[in-house]
């Protein structure tokens, strides 16, 4: 798979993303399964890289990390799949997620 960012740059998306909203956890970028390329994944045209950042649960979350997805093309973080497996987007509606038709975007399959 040909990809136009390096595990560093994306790396230092993610990083910067979660500096910029005060997001929780750690990016331990020493395991192979932590940065990772894929073909295609929901809602991002491309290629799309998943960050996994390590988080301590609390009683409210499922798991202890998150994902942010990043897209390839756009060099962008496209939104977070938090511990409890739903979307979340802080940048295109502040700390309120997503918005409902970005949510039935990405879920919808019969969406345009």
């Amino acid at each position: 798979m040909i990809t136009k960012l390096s595990t560093d740059q994306v790396l230092k998306i993610a990083q910067d993303y979660k500096e910029k909203y005060k997001l929780s956890g750690t990016i331990d970028f020493t395991q192979d399964r932590t940065i990772k390329a894929y073909s295609g994944f929901d809602g991002v045209k491309g290629v799309a890289w998943l960050v996994l950042v390590s988080i301590v649960p609390t009683v409210y979350e499922a798991d202890d990390e998150y994902t942010i997805i990043i897209s390839d093309e756009k060099a962008e973080v496209e939104y977070i799949i938090d511990p409890n497996g739903h979307y979340y987007c802080p940048h295109s509606k502040g700390s309120n997620g997503m918005t409902d038709e970005e949510f039935d975007a990405i879920w919808d399959d019969d969406a345009e």
